[in-house]
């Protein structure tokens, strides 16, 4: 609800619609020139915060409303969420494949989490904004593989390359935060699953 663009004075006018609705039962038609009442009507939303296109909220509309705060998952949730998935699934691989879950789940977090702080949305990158939608979908492309093609933890972690840069990696505009991104994936494979690999042991 609050990703209408800011106005000349500051104001959102689909959100001023809204609030004169919410007040005064209605709103006027200015071309018939009569008030249309709008009755037996609720109003649900939802917005966040402020920043990469969404804009505060002003109070004179959610004065009306009980407001609710959803907040992030923790990291520990989300380590518990998306290990057990994919340990479950990869429970019949072999076992220096299934071995790896926690540590892909430990990597895919840590660069989830820095793409979240050093990727910002700016008017050329509006659409530079990662959730935990994007943590699903790698896992979620990981689960497509089949035993037969996934014989070694390398063949995994190939997979994961893909899939990292199949979510994130393929929605960045330039060639400086693809590098940023490329290098964030190496330091996390050395980190979490003690491969020093270069970009072209698994670009292929």
């Amino acid at each position: 609800i609050n990703m209408p663009a800011l106005e000349k004075y500051g104001a959102q006018p689909p959100i001023e619609l809204l609030r004169q609705t919410m007040d005064q039962g209605g709103f006027y038609d200015l071309k018939k020139l009569f008030f249309k009442a709008v009755q037996n009507t609720s109003v649900i939303a939802a917005c966040g915060p402020p920043g990469g296109g969404r804009n505060a909220m002003t109070p004179r509309l959610t004065r009306h409303m009980a407001m609710l705060w959803v907040p992030l998952l923790s990291p520990v949730s989300m380590r518990t969420i998306f290990t057990s998935i994919l340990s479950g699934f990869l429970s019949v691989f072999a076992e220096e494949v299934s071995l790896l879950s926690p540590q892909l789940i430990e990597a895919t977090i840590d660069i989830y989490n820095q793409m979240c702080q050093t990727m910002l949305p700016t008017p050329a990158k509006s659409h530079y904004t990662f959730n935990l939608r994007d943590l699903s979908k790698v896992v979620q492309g990981m689960l497509q593989i089949t035993p037969q093609r996934c014989g070694t933890g390398d063949d995994l972690v190939r997979l994961w390359c893909h899939e990292m840069s199949r979510v994130f990696r393929d929605r960045l505009i330039d060639d400086e935060d693809r590098t940023r991104f490329s290098d964030m994936v190496q330091k996390g494979m050395k980190d979490h699953l003690e491969r020093d690999w270069a970009g072209s042991d698994y670009d292929e």
